[in-house]
Parts: C-alpha cells; sequence; structure tokens
C-alpha cells in the first residue's frame, strides 16, 4: 500500500484518479490494482527527509551550478565512518532540486515518439533528434484525466488533426522526478500554433530545395495527350475519394473507353512515404511496357494537419521526376501539399480530376465522330474508282499467273522423281545401318550381365560363409556365459568353502557391525546349517 500526501483541495483529482481513503491512518492511499499507474499519483507521492547529517536537501541546493544544472555529489558525503548513502536518500533529495530548481512550468519543443492512453490519462513519449534523424534526448510525458480532454480537443479544434505520433508540439511542462520511476514532465498546457508554424516552415524549405535543384516545375512541362485511354491511379484503399472517382471511372472502363489501373497507398502514418514510393515504382515498371496517359493521385477529405504527411521531400522529388504528367486532386480546396504544387494539373477534389479526363475524352469523341463522317463521305467515292481498277488488276493477274504456275510445273517434276529416288536409297542405307548397331549392343549387353551374374554368385558364398561363421561364434560365446552364470550361485560359493551368515528370520548378514545386533546367528555350508551364540562382550577384530 503506498500512501499519498494529498491536499483537501486536491481530494476530488486524487479520487478521480482511483485514490482511497484510510480510515484508521486518516491518509489518502493507492490500491494495489492501480500499482502499475503509480505515475498518475507522482504529486502527492511523500518526499522522505534524508536525517543523516542535517539536513542534506538544503546543502544539495545551494551545491546546484545554475547554469549546468547539475548536481555536485561531494555533498552526499557524511561522517567518515558512514560508507556512503542509500540510494533513495540521493534521489529523494535529487527530486526536492529540481522542484526548487524549477518552481513552475516550462515551455518545452519536442516530437512526440509515442503515445498510449490508459484510464483517461495519456502518457507521452518524447524525443528529440538531430540533423542524421539521431535521438539525442528523450524522456516520459503524461497529461492527466482532468486536462486530457480540454487540450487535446483544443489541439485537434486548431490544427484540423489529432495528437499523433511524429508531430512536433511546443507543450508547458511541470518537471517531476521519481525516486522509483525517474524523470518525466507533466504536461500543462500544448501550443497547436507551434506544430502548424512547424510544418509550414517545413513545406517551405522543401519547397526551397526543389526550385534549387531545378525540378520544382519539371512535371508541368509535359504535354498533356489528346485522348485518355490509360490511366494510373494512386489512392488510399477504402477512401471515400476514391468511392467518388470510381463512381465515373468504372463507367467509363465497363464501356472499354478508358482503363483505369489501381495502385494503392497509405496517405496517413509511418508508411506513407515507402507505399507511396513503391506504388509510383509499380507504376512506372508497367509504364515501361505499357505506357499511361496520366498518374492520377487522390485521397478526399481528410484533417488539415493529415496534409503534412504527404509533405515529404522524396515524395515530391519522386514526383517531379515521374515519366508522365501528374494529375493532383487531395480534397482540399484551401490547403495545398507539396505534391499539389508539383504535380501537372491541381484539382480541388477526386471528383474533378475524373470529372476532367472525362470531359476530355467526350470532347475528343465529339471531334473523332465528325472526322469519321468526312472520312466516310471521301471513302465511298474513292471505294467506288478502286473497285474498278481492283477489277482490272484480278484479271490481269489471274492470267499472269495461269502462266507462271504452268511453268513452275514443268520444272519441279524431274525434281521431285529426283527426291524421291535419293530418300528411299538414303532410308534403306540408314535401316541396314541400325540393324547392325542393334545387333552389336545385344552382343555387349549379354557378355556384361554373365560377368556381373559371376560376380554376384561370389559375393553371395562370401556373405553365406561370413554369416555361418559368426553364428557359430556367438552360439560358443552364448555356452560360456551360461555355464559363468551357473558357476556363480550361491550353491556354488558355498561348495568353495564359504558359508553364509543370517539373522533367526533369515534375513543374510553383511557386516560383523550387525552381526553384533544378535545373541544367536545362523550359519549356513554346502552340507547344512548350524546356530552360534555371540557373546555380549564380543568386540569386532580388524581384518589385516
Amino acid at each position: 500500500m503506498t500512501f499519498l500526501d494529498v491536499p483537501f483541495r486536491e481530494k476530488e483529482q486524487a479520487k478521480a484518479l482511483g485514490a482511497r481513503w484510510d480510515a484508521v491512518s486518516k491518509r489518502w492511499y493507492v490500491p494495489e490494482a492501480l500499482s502499475d499507474e503509480i505515475d498518475a499519483f507522482q504529486k502527492w507521492l511523500p518526499i522522505k527527509q534524508n536525517t543523516v547529517n542535517g539536513d542534506l536537501a538544503g546543502d544539495l541546493a545551494g551545491d546546484l551550478d545554475p547554469y549546468s544544472q547539475t548536481l555536485d555529489f561531494g555533498a552526499l558525503k557524511t561522517v567518515e565512518e558512514q560508507k556512503g548513502t542509500k540510494l533513495s536518500v540521493v534521489l529523494n533529495n535529487v527530486q526536492a532540486v529540481l522542484r526548487q530548481g524549477f518552481p513552475g512550468g516550462v515551455w518545452v519543443i519536442t516530437e512526440i515518439a509515442n503515445i498510449n492512453t490508459r484510464r483517461g490519462h495519456v502518457y507521452l513519449e518524447l524525443t528529440e533528434t538531430n540533423d542524421f534523424g539521431q535521438a539525442i534526448a528523450n524522456c516520459r510525458g503524461m497529461i492527466w484525466q482532468s486536462q486530457a480532454s480540454r487540450l487535446l480537443e483544443r489541439f485537434q479544434v486548431t490544427t484540423g488533426s489529432e495528437l499523433a505520433i511524429g508531430q512536433k508540439v511546443l507543450i508547458l511542462a511541470e518537471v517531476n522526478f521519481h525516486e522509483q520511476y525517474g524523470f518525466s514532465f507533466v504536461i500543462q498546457d500544448l501550443d497547436p500554433s507551434y506544430t502548424l508554424g512547424e510544418q509550414e516552415q517545413r513545406l517551405n524549405q522543401i519547397r526551397k530545395n526543389l526550385i534549387k535543384k531545378g525540378i520544382y516545375q519539371q512535371n508541368k512541362n509535359y504535354q498533356l495527350p489528346t485522348d485518355y485511354f490509360r490511366i494510373a491511379v494512386i489512392a488510399p484503399p477504402e477512401a471515400a475519394g476514391l468511392g467518388d472517382f470510381r463512381a465515373d471511372a468504372d463507367v467509363l472502363q465497363k464501356n472499354h473507353i478508358c482503363q483505369f489501373n489501381y495502385f494503392y497507398s497509405s496517405f496517413q502514418g509511418e508508411a506513407v512515404e515507402t507505399e507511396m514510393l513503391e506504388a509510383l515504382t509499380a507504376v512506372h515498371s508497367l509504364h515501361q511496357t505499357k505506357p499511361f496517359d496520366a498518374l492520377v493521385i487522390i485521397r478526399g477529405g481528410g484533417a488539415k494537419l493529415d496534409l503534412n504527411m504527404l509533405n515529404i521531400e522524396s515524395l515530391a522529388e519522386a514526383f517531379c521526376y515521374a515519366q508522365l504528367p501528374v494529375f493532383s486532386g487531395i480534397g482540399h480546396e484551401r490547403d495545398n501539399t507539396i505534391l499539389d504544387e508539383v504535380a501537372h494539373s491541381r484539382f480541388d477534389t477526386p471528383s474533378k480530376v475524373i470529372g476532367f479526363i472525362k470531359t476530355q475524352i467526350v470532347h475528343q469523341a465529339k471531334n473523332a465522330n465528325l472526322n469519321w463522317i468526312n472520312i466516310e463521305q471521301s471513302s465511298r467515292l474513292k471505294v467506288q474508282g478502286f473497285k474498278h481498277q481492283i477489277n482490272e488488276m484480278h484479271n490481269t493477274m489471274t492470267r499472269n499467273s495461269l502462266k507462271i504456275v504452268h511453268g513452275w510445273q514443268q520444272k519441279l517434276e524431274p525434281l521431285s522423281f529426283n527426291i524421291r529416288r535419293l530418300s528411299e536409297t538414303k532410308i534403306r542405307q540408314v535401316d541396314y545401318s541400325l540393324d547392325v548397331l542393334n545387333q552389336q549392343i545385344h552382343s555387349q549387353i549379354n557378355q556384361q550381365m554373365k560377368l556381373i551374374h559371376h560376380d554376384v554368385e561370389q559375393l553371395k558364398e562370401l556373405v553365406f560363409q561370413g554369416a555361418k561363421r559368426s553364428v557359430a561364434s556367438q552360439k560358443q560365446q552364448i555356452i560360456q556365459s551360461i555355464s559363468f552364470i551357473l558357476s556363480s550361485g550361491p550353491k556354488a560359493q558355498l561348495n568353495r568353502g564359504f558359508s553364509i551368515a543370517k539373522r533367526p528370520d533369515g534375513v543374510p548378514i553383511t557386516t560383523a557391525k550387525e552381526a553384533l545386533k544378535n545373541q544367536c546367528i545362523e550359519l549356513e555350508f554346502s552340507d547344512g546349517a548350524i546356530q552360534a551364540e555371540i557373546p555380549k562382550n564380543q568386540t569386532i577384530k580388524e581384518v589385516k
């Protein structure tokens, strides 16, 4: 049971977290069921005082360097006879010094590495990384249930997105240290405007890098096709915007007007970069064998802050280098992503993307229909003229063909006769050669079979003789073993001159010490048994 020092004005807050009142000690305590959530009660955990060498907490406070914020552990030395200080004492005093050094909250810039919610409390893992992505600082943070709803709701309303892993945040944190659970931040406030500003700064930096590389406008240099037959689409699976897009796209595909190939990728979370680059690689692979007319990237709606997951420089660079024009319809009328900026054409919604494609197809179809009518009319006139020419050419070709065929027939008849004669002669020669080879093969096989049969008979005889000798040897060994076993029994030992000592109840006696415990023993010999009495003062003689 862990007791708490809860002021009267905070009793309702402690009670809401699960603390219970002990009527005997008149104190609040943490039930055993909540022992794994002791962090929630850190502000009320009692601070143990060091009784060695006066008030050491005050000494440590004087030794705190206000510039480096480190402790002088030389102040922990006590009287000469003491060899050290208990860990709990040192950590309790560290806690006291931290409370004095940071009496209120401090604004901290950090990044969220992990989020976990239990019993209404929000537990965070906070981190800071360098330019190479390596973590250089980590600590725990928590938002208690009493403030969690208010802070998270305000953050979501301002940014348009929930608090998520990977976001950079500006927090007002109370420094907290416990001797069992270490250092942590108790978060009192969040500044949503910082998160939005940091993301906008990141977007500006990506834009500058692309302009510096000279690829920012590269995709816009593609000339749009006059008609659309194959479209590649990258979208998140089951997205509402994808459904709006396919409402018209499926009609076009069903009527064999335009084919749509779909490649799926996450548009939120840590997998966005990897999955979208894989989808773009798959598009380019198919584009090499059977080209697409355009690449469409759509999402459809979502929170404003969620757009930041698409503001990744590697993705923007990949779409700049795309091998075909890119249409973006991510679903935001006012807010742009870097992908919208580098795309050839930007549309507010997925519906407007498919609307543009459908309009182009319809316009091109109308032009094609007018062209077809003109072609049909001019073709009829041409066909009539060609029919007359073809009939004349057909008659001429028929006459000439008959003459040519007759001439070749006369030339081919002698050649055909010679080919048949030579072929028959060659076949007879080959048949004779095959008969000779067949006889040679049969002869060689018979000789080999005879040799193998002779070798098998010899091996068979050797195996039989070896097995016969082995059986005889084993039989002789068994007879010797039986003779040895029969000659080792008690009867045989008695015949050799040995005797067996037994207690009156017939149990054999194996030691002299055991024999002294009986007044009368029985001695068994080969020709019978006798009774023997043991004197009371009989002692054991050592056998040399």
